[in-house]
């Protein structure tokens, strides 16, 4: 690809987590732990309708844990379809995140709605979009301070 604004913007694109969905949100923390991941934050985000926590490992990426509050959620298409527990999508960290989304929807990835604000990113800006060959991708804008100012262990830092 020539340098252009596509190209700079995706290079610019910074890996940040797996996300992991499952119906045994506790059992699935446990089962990081035991593989050396520490837990950074675990919530309820009653406006996504979704448990959620992230756990790192030295040198390894974050895991996002997702599970659903309700039937209703965003994960109900996942559910129906009995594709969990898996990995089903990894996100990107950017500090464009409009920028990088028009970039994507060149590149043949559908916007799934638009940027809104993510409890368990700090407020962050997130969107996903989906490519029929590479599946879901979330962006998330790249806030001053990631999740350890949010929530440690489950108790207000």
């Amino acid at each position: 690809m020539p340098d252009s604004p596509v190209h700079s913007v995706i290079n610019s694109l910074k890996f940040h987590h797996v996300g992991v969905g499952t119906t045994s949100f506790d059992e699935s923390i446990t089962v990081y732990q035991k593989l050396g991941y520490e837990l950074l934050c675990s919530m309820n985000d009653d406006d996504l309708d979704l448990r959620v926590a992230f756990l790192e490992k030295d040198g390894s990426p974050l895991i996002e844990i997702i599970a659903p509050l309700g039937p209703d959620g965003p994960l109900k298409s996942f559910l129906s379809r009995r594709i969990f527990p898996s990995p089903y999508h990894t996100c990107y960290a950017t500090d464009h995140i409009h920028e990088a989304g028009a970039c994507l929807k060149e590149l043949g990835f559908f916007p799934l709605g638009e940027p809104k604000p993510s409890r368990a990113l700090n407020g962050a800006l997130f969107a996903f979009h989906y490519h029929n060959a590479t599946g879901l991708l979330e962006l998330a804008q790249s806030p001053a301070i990631w999740i350890q100012d949010v929530v440690r262990d489950g108790r207000p830092t």
